[in-house]
């Protein structure tokens, strides 16, 4: 049975991990070592809200442009938006650039490692997610397992 009690008191921190990028390293981008750590349910809820926040604003931009291809890339480079990111990816960057502790990247610079290094990009975000899946470290007391065994003189 969970002890709610003991849940209720313990303290947590987030799981974090290094992660070696050899492709990075081996094109010359330092030693290719990342910081990443697990995301908390709001920072997944920020990520799909975003994600589909683009999706609206292009729909909106769309409308507002009419047939002018070249007045709707106007008005979605003036929004920060590309007509051809995939929502699921849009998640996924969002998803990394909040996970990736050390060095701190910003969208661009995931949009970036995405398209350069998509295979470590997933990687990244693979690691992101197995550290959200365990949940966060807890910092509770040990309860003693019981009696200890009695010394013996050798």
């Amino acid at each position: 049975m969970l002890d709610v009690k003991a849940f209720r008191k313990a303290e947590f921190q987030p799981r974090e991990m290094e992660v070696t990028l050899d492709a990075l390293a081996k094109a010359g981008f330092g030693d290719g070592k990342v910081k990443v750590r697990g995301l908390t349910a709001h920072e997944l809820a920020n990520a799909e809200e975003s994600a589909d926040n683009s999706k609206m604003l292009m729909g909106v931009a769309e409308k507002l442009a009419g047939a002018s291809k070249d007045k709707l890339a106007g008005l979605l480079d003036g929004l920060g938006l590309s007509g051809d990111v995939p929502q699921t990816l849009a998640r996924k960057m969002c998803h990394v650039q909040m996970g990736v502790i050390d060095p701190e990247m910003d969208l661009g610079d995931v949009a970036k490692l995405a398209e350069t290094f998509p295979i470590e990009f997933g990687m990244i975000a693979r690691h992101i997610y197995e550290l959200t899946g365990k949940g966060q470290i807890a910092q509770v007391k040990q309860k003693p397992s019981g009696k200890t065994p009695a010394s013996k003189q050798a």
